[in-house]
């Protein structure tokens, strides 16, 4: 029965965190636009790749949390693009996040990581299928 709770709490905290990083991708591929994403990138110094590489991780790597699969390297991926926006764009805002600072991208990136290596638990496509098993960590 623990197995069973800390899988569908692990699958719940995929869920949402995946969700999270693909609408920050789809905000600037989507919403902001490719164009307008670049330029900002821009004025902190950064190269259009930055821009088209962050939005390209929050969209295939949040994908991955929710279905389950690359864990590690979607984990690793997306806590490398939040550190990234800690030192490009948030450090100088102190820690909290409502003064701008680095508060919500360092809780992003550290759970990213947990959830990369805590291993996939349920994934959606078992769940889907009906199986009951669980996936082997």
């Amino acid at each position: 029965m623990q197995h069973q709770i800390r899988d569908v709490t692990a699958l719940v905290a995929r869920l949402v965190v995946g969700v999270t990083f693909i609408a920050h991708g789809y905000q600037k591929v989507g919403i902001n636009g490719m164009d307008k994403v670049v330029a900002s990138f821009g004025e902190m110094g950064l190269p259009p790749v930055a821009a088209w590489f962050t939005a390209a991780v929050e969209l295939v790597a949040g994908a991955a949390l929710i279905l389950g699969v690359l864990l590690p390297v979607a984990g690793i991926l997306l806590a490398a693009v939040m550190v990234g926006a800690i030192f490009t764009a948030h450090l100088g805002g102190g820690f909290f996040s409502s003064d701008g600072g680095f508060e919500y991208p360092l809780v992003l990136a550290g759970v990213s990581l947990a959830l990369g290596f805590s291993g996939p638990g349920y994934t959606l496509s078992a769940l889907f299928k009906g199986k009951s098993e669980r996936v082997a960590a």
